[in-house]
């Protein structure tokens, strides 16, 4: 009997070691290991063109947007639109993209062939794929084609790795129109007919980042691979603490990881007419300012970093990246939101905001305006690219600014932007970034920082200027968001709005005459204190009665 009772507890002990390390090893893979360095990933504005027609291919519009200030894009690369053309099809847009500048390009994996869905029927690209329970891999290592998302992401990856650095993994896979349940799924499992962007379960959804990312790893190793634009940190946890095994998403030898083992990248969506609350000090972002509407997608992000935080990502786990890839803010008044001013104004400060909260590109919906949305109007009634440049909103003119003064090369400067904003009143704001990357061939308004300042807006935007009276260390190149420049001083007073100025220029450090001064009188000190020193010890000896040579007395004087 006793030992029928030990040979029991000391089963029960291994099964508890056994499912530790089994828990353990979710944490063993992928992403939990190491993700790229991201050191070299400077900030960049994106969009995804979207369709303009008249004879406007991507290639021409590329060159549209370019003109418009973006150097990035959000490039969607479907399997239904490879197959149907060739994998190679968009190699030559993305070959005009690297000779426009347009870099670091997020390709954006979505829309299945009709016989590759789990539902040819309906729409393929809100269906997940068939059979992404196949292996992933032949005996031989090489992609299986029968696992058809994976051998999609096999050719795609190996036709566009020069050009593409982060691969998106579906399109808003937590989109919901039953938001009453998304709290439920910081504790359970999103349910597939919530999820009517994919139809699927969260596993099954785990089980696409796991393929994408074993598949992309293979073919590139230093890629980045990205979560779908997805928005809601419920949706996230729920990817953190589940695995892609279809029956309940747990840890098992054939399922071996949480899903934050497949992706290095946290690509999300915000539309900043919606509000947001920041998860780890409860303030809510509900008003529709400019500063707002910039702060909603930038705390999101904060959110989202805040849930990897407490699964360890950051520290033990290594840190994950962000990016962006859906936002805008309309030109027209709608509901209290957007506006030329207010959609200008958001423009500029989102770019600051996201250097400030680290988010490494911002890619807004579409080039073309769509009730309201988008850079230009009536493009296609136009050929040329001077004719429809011409049509390029007053609200998108702020970018070419942005552009010109290489603002993605700049990285966030917390301890002069904390004493910058410690100083300033009257509901005036500002940031401080430093220059981080090297001087470009042919840039003309290289700086070593990029002082900005503006009227903050919580509930509107105004066009009412206030006087500032300026303290800074060199005298800057004032420009506004239309580029008028001027050269000032750095005790001059400028005018500032709601929408931002910027002023560049260089630490002027100390002067040569200062430092030449500044050692001469250094060695004056010296000498002073030593004949003082020398003085003091006279007289010590002398008190003392020590005798000593006269001639050594004076040698000391």
């Amino acid at each position: 009997m006793e030992f029928t009772k030990k040979f029991i507890y000391s089963n029960f002990l291994i099964l508890i070691v056994i499912n530790e390390v089994l828990t353990e090893s979710g944490k063993e893979k992928g992403a939990y290991l190491s993700v790229p360095d991201s050191d070299n990933l400077q900030y960049r504005l994106g969009n995804g063109l979207g369709y303009i027609g008249n004879g406007w291919d991507d290639a021409r519009m590329s060159n549209l947007s370019s003109l418009a200030g973006y150097d990035c894009q959000r490039k969607k690369l479907p399997e239904q639109h490879l197959t149907t053309w060739g994998f190679g099809i968009e190699v030559g847009d993305c070959m005009t993209n690297s000779k426009l500048g347009i870099l670091d390009i997020v390709g954006y994996l979505a829309q299945p062939l009709k016989n590759h869905s789990s539902n040819a029927t309906n729409n393929e690209e809100l269906c997940y794929p068939d059979n992404l329970y196949k292996p992933i891999f032949l005996e031989d290592g090489s992609v299986n084609p029968e696992n058809y998302w994976a051998y999609y992401v096999y050719r795609t990856v190996t036709n566009y790795k020069d050009y593409v650095k982060i691969w998106e993994t579906w399109n808003e896979p937590d989109y919901t129109r039953n938001y009453d349940n998304v709290g439920n799924w910081k504790t359970s499992p999103p349910q597939p007919e919530d999820l009517t962007h994919w139809y699927g379960s969260i596993f099954q959804y785990i089980r696409l980042l796991r393929i994408t990312y074993e598949v992309a790893k293979k073919v590139d190793p230093d890629c980045f691979v990205a979560t779908g634009g997805i928005g809601y940190s419920e949706f996230l946890d729920a990817l953190l603490r589940y695995t892609d095994n279809p029956d309940d998403g747990s840890v098992t030898k054939d399922y071996p990881a949480y899903g934050g083992a497949y992706f290095d990248c946290d690509a999300y969506h915000q539309y900043p007419q919606y509000g947001t609350t920041d998860l780890e000090t409860g303030e809510a972002y509900n008003d529709n300012g400019s500063d707002m509407l910039a702060k909603k997608v930038v705390i999101l992000k904060k959110n989202h970093e805040y849930t990897l935080k407490n699964y360890g990502f950051g520290n033990p786990y290594p840190k994950k990246i962000f990016v962006n890839t859906e936002t805008e803010v309309t030109s027209k008044k709608v509901d209290g939101v957007g506006g030329d001013l207010e959609r200008r104004n958001w423009i500029l400060k989102l770019a600051l905001y996201a250097i400030e909260y680290d988010v490494k590109q911002v890619h807004l919906l579409n080039l073309v305006d769509n009730d309201g949305y988008g850079d230009f109007t009536d493009v296609g009634k136009f050929t040329t690219l001077e004719d429809a440049f011409k049509k390029l909103k007053s609200s998108s003119k702020g970018r070419l600014l942005l552009k010109k003064i290489n603002v993605g090369k700049y990285i966030f400067d917390e301890k002069k932007t904390k004493k910058l904003r410690e100083s300033l009143s009257n509901n005036i704001t500002g940031i401080v970034l430093k220059r981080k990357f090297p001087k470009v061939e042919n840039e003309t308004h290289y700086a070593e920082y990029i002082y900005s300042f503006w009227r903050y807006c919580e509930n509107e935007d105004t066009s009412e200027e206030i006087d500032l009276k300026l303290d800074l260390p060199f005298d800057p190149l004032f420009s506004d968001w239309l580029q008028n420049e001027k050269h000032i001083s750095k005790k001059d007073t400028i005018k500032v709005s709601s929408t931002p100025v910027f002023l560049l220029g260089n630490d002027e450090g100390t002067s040569v005459w200062v430092i030449i001064f500044s050692i001469i009188g250094a060695i004056l000190l010296l000498a002073i204190l030593g004949l003082v020193g020398l003085y003091i010890f006279r007289r010590f000896i002398q008190k003392k009665d020590i005798p000593m040579d006269k001639n050594f007395l004076k040698s000391l004087l």
